[in-house]
C-alpha cells in the first residue's frame, strides 16, 4: 500500500495528500473556520464572545456558539492562562500558543425551569444535547496532549493499556482519547458512593433523597477529544430517560468529526472509577474539613412552601438595593415566597415592616439592621411567633432573640492586606529595612477595628525586627483612624504625614489603607504633596470602580473582594435550610458577642484582586464588564 502510494506520488502530489489524509489519518483537522461554518449549517445562534451568558440558557434548546479569534485571545490571554492552569494544561501550552478556539452546545427538551423546579422528577425530563469545543495553536502539541491525556486517565486508575483501539490511539502527530458511559451504571455507582451519600447529607438533601432523585434516570453519555497536528477538537453528547441521540449525530456530521463517540462501546470500568477517584474526591473536597473554617457549600435545589422576610435598610444605595433584589431572587428559586422591604434608613420604618413580616407569617427573616441596637423590642416577637432570625453582615446587638450571622472575615481582609505587603517586600527572606505607613476607617465602626487587628497582628514581628519602620510613629488603631471612612479625611492625614516625614528623599515603600475610599485619598496626597520618591505597595478593600482603575494605572497595589453576592448565596441557603427542618452549618462559634449571647456565624472568605487577576475575578465574575473599567 504505502509503495502504491509513493509511485501516485509520482504522478501527481495532489493525489499523494488527498489518499495520505484520507488513508493513514486515524483523525479529522478541524479548524476555527471549518467549526464556525459547521455552526452556521446547524443554524446555531451566534454569541459575541466575552458578552452576557445568562441569554444562553434561554437558546439552548436552539442552540448557540462562540469564537474568538486571534486579537480576542490577546485580549484574554491572562484569563485563559489562569485556564490553563487551572485544569493543569499549562505545562502542554500556554495562552500565547492559542491562535483561535471556538465552542457550540445544544440540547433538545432544555427547559430551565423545569429542570430547576421540578428537580424531584429527573426521571420526567428526556433531554438529547451534545457540546462542541475547537482549539487552533501555533504548533503540533500532539505528542504533549496525548500525555496530559494519560495522565488524566492514571488519575482514576484508568490504563490506556486497558482501552480499545477505538478509545485510544496516540503518535506525534495526532491522537484521540473517547468514552462511552451508560447513565444508568454511573448513578448506581454513585447511588453506592460514600462519599456521595456524606456530600449529600451535609448539604441537608438525605441519601434517601439522592437515590429518590437520581433514580429510574436512563441515558447514556460520550465524549471524543483528539488532536490533528494544531487543532484540537472536543466533542460530548449526553441523552437522558429518551434513546435518542440526535444531536450529537448532527453535530459529528456538520464538524466532520472522524468518530461518533456514541458508537464506541459502554466501558463500565471508566464510569466505576470516575466515581470513585475522581467525582468522589471532588466530593470529598467539598466536604467540610474539620479544620477548614470554610467549608463549600452549594446547596441543592428544594423547593417548598414558606415564608421569607429579607428586611433591607435602603435601596437608595446600590449595594443594599441590589442585596435585596438577589436575596428575593435566591428565595424565590428554591421555591418559597419572599417579602423584601427596604425601609429608607429609618429605624422605626425598619421595625415596622419587621412587625408586618412577621404578622403575614414568615418563618425567617433576614435583617441588616440599620441600627443594630434598636431590634430588641421587634424581635422579641420574632421569637415568640417561632420566626428564625439571620443577622445580614451587621451583627445585631444585645438581644438573645437573633439565631445566626452570616457576614465577611473582616480580620481575614486585613490578613490578606497585610499578608500582600509581607510577600511584595520578600519579608519573610529577610529584606528590609522598609518605610511604611498605616491609614485606618472609622472609629466607630467594629469592622475597621477587626481591619486593623487582622493587618497588625501580621506586621508586628517585622516591625519588632526592624524590617519594616512606622517613619510617622502611628501605629495606635484611633491615630490611624479615618473618620466616616472618608477619602478628604485620609488625604488631609497623609498629606501631613508626608509633608512631615517624606518630602527629604526618604522613601515610602508601603502604605497599607484599611480600604478603597482611604486608598484613594491616600493616593491624591503623595500626587498632591510633592512626593517623588518610589510609588509605595498600596492595598484597598471593595473593588471600587476608581480603585480598580487606580490598580490597572499601578497607582494601588491590590483591593481585597468581599464579592456580596457570596452573601446572598449563603444568607438563602441558610433559609433554605432552616425551612427543610435543617440546622444550617457555620464555621464560628466563639467570636461574635452581642453584649447578650455568642450568635452562631457563617463568615465568608475574601480574596485579593490585583493586576494580574482583576480581569479574571471581576470581569470574568460578572461584577465589572471591561467599559465599566476604561
Amino acid at each position: 500500500m504505502r509503495k502504491t502510494k509513493i509511485i501516485a506520488a509520482v504522478l501527481s502530489l495532489t493525489m499523494l495528500a488527498g489518499l495520505f489524509t484520507g488513508c493513514s489519518s486515524k483523525t479529522t483537522k478541524i479548524t476555527t473556520d471549518k467549526f464556525i461554518k459547521a455552526c452556521e449549517k446547524l443554524d446555531l445562534k451566534e454569541y459575541a464572545f466575552g458578552g452576557k451568558r445568562t441569554p444562553i440558557l434561554d437558546d439552548l434548546d436552539k442552540g448557540f456558539y462562540i469564537y474568538a479569534d486571534t486579537d480576542m485571545v490577546e485580549d484574554e490571554e491572562e484569563s485563559l492562562d489562569d485556564f490553563l492552569k487551572e485544569i493543569n494544561l499549562d505545562d502542554v501550552f500556554e495562552a500565547e500558543n492559542i491562535k483561535s478556539f471556538a465552542f457550540a452546545a445544544k440540547c433538545d427538551g432544555f427547559d430551565y425551569d423545569d429542570i430547576v423546579f421540578d428537580a424531584d422528577d429527573l426521571s420526567d425530563i428526556e433531554l438529547d444535547g451534545a457540546a462542541a469545543f475547537q482549539m487552533t495553536l501555533d504548533g503540533n502539541y500532539a505528542a504533549d496532549f496525548m500525555d496530559y491525556l494519560e495522565d488524566l486517565l492514571d488519575k482514576i486508575d484508568i490504563s490506556t493499556d486497558d482501552l480499545s483501539d477505538k478509545e485510544y490511539y496516540s503518535s506525534k502527530n495526532e491522537g484521540y482519547l473517547r468514552l462511552h458511559l451508560d447513565l444508568e451504571d454511573l448513578i448506581e455507582d454513585i447511588n453506592g458512593s460514600d462519599s456521595y451519600h456524606g456530600l449529600y447529607n451535609y448539604l441537608y438533601f438525605s441519601t434517601d433523597g439522592l437515590i429518590d432523585t437520581l433514580d429510574d434516570v436512563s441515558g447514556e453519555a460520550a465524549i471524543s477529544v483528539e488532536i490533528n497536528g494544531n487543532c484540537i477538537f472536543v466533542i460530548f453528547g449526553f441523552n437522558t430517560n429518551t434513546k435518542d441521540a440526535e444531536v450529537i449525530s448532527d453535530f459529528v456530521k456538520a464538524f466532520g468529526a472522524s468518530c461518533d463517540p456514541m458508537t464506541v462501546p459502554v466501558n463500565e470500568d471508566v464510569a466505576q472509577e470516575l466515581v470513585n477517584k475522581y467525582l468522589g474526591s471532588i466530593a470529598n473536597e467539598i466536604l467540610p474539613d474539620p479544620g477548614d473554617p470554610y467549608p463549600t457549600t452549594t446547596p441543592p435545589v428544594i423547593t417548598g412552601a414558606g415564608k421569607v422576610g429579607i428586611s433591607m435598610p435602603t435601596q437608595d444605595l446600590m449595594r443594599w438595593k441590589q442585596d435585596g433584589e438577589n436575596l428575593k431572587y435566591e428565595i424565590e428559586f428554591y421555591g418559597y415566597q419572599a417579602d423584601l422591604q427596604y425601609a429608607n434608613n429609618d429605624v422605626s420604618t425598619q421595625i415596622m415592616q419587621i412587625e408586618d413580616m412577621i404578622n403575614s407569617g414568615c418563618e425567617v427573616l433576614i435583617i441588616a439592621a440599620i441600627d443594630v441596637y434598636s431590634l430588641d423590642t421587634v424581635l422579641e416577637k420574632a421569637t415568640a411567633a417561632g420566626v428564625t432570625v439571620i443577622a445580614y453582615d451587621r451583627l445585631i446587638m444585645c438581644t438573645s432573640d437573633v439565631d445566626y450571622y452570616v457576614t465577611f472575615d473582616n480580620y481575614m481582609a486585613g490578613q490578606l492586606q497585610a499578608e500582600y505587603i509581607v510577600e511584595s517586600l520578600g519579608l519573610n527572606s529577610g529584606a528590609g529595612p522598609f518605610n511604611i505607613e498605616i491609614t485606618a476607617g472609622e472609629p466607630g465602626d467594629d469592622n475597621a477595628a477587626l481591619f486593623f487587628n487582622g493587618a497588625m497582628d501580621t506586621l508586628l514581628p517585622y516591625i519588632a525586627s526592624g524590617q519594616l519602620n512606622v517613619i510617622s510613629g502611628q501605629t495606635d488603631f484611633f491615630d490611624c483612624a479615618t473618620d466616616l471612612w472618608s477619602t478628604e479625611n485620609a488625604r488631609g492625614r497623609a498629606e501631613s504625614i508626608i509633608g512631615n516625614n517624606y518630602l527629604n528623599g526618604t522613601e515610602i515603600d508601603a502604605w497599607l489603607c484599611s480600604n478603597d475610599s482611604t486608598a484613594l485619598g491616600v493616593i491624591q496626597a503623595l500626587e498632591a504633596s510633592g512626593y517623588n520618591g518610589n510609588w509605595p505597595i498600596i492595598t484597598g478593600q471593595d473593588c471600587d470602580i476608581i480603585s480598580v482603575k487606580n490598580i490597572i494605572a499601578g497607582k494601588q497595589a491590590m483591593s481585597v473582594f468581599k464579592d456580596t453576592r457570596t452573601l446572598v448565596y449563603q444568607a438563602a441557603a441558610m433559609a433554605n435550610q432552616i425551612l427543610q427542618g435543617s440546622q444550617p452549618p457555620v464555621n464560628n462559634t466563639d467570636r461574635f458577642y452581642n453584649a447578650s449571647i455568642i450568635v452562631p456565624t457563617y463568615l465568608c472568605a475574601p480574596e485579593v484582586v490585583d493586576i494580574n487577576n482583576y480581569k479574571t475575578i471581576l470581569i470574568g465574575g460578572g461584577y465589572y464588564t471591561e467599559e465599566d473599567l476604561t
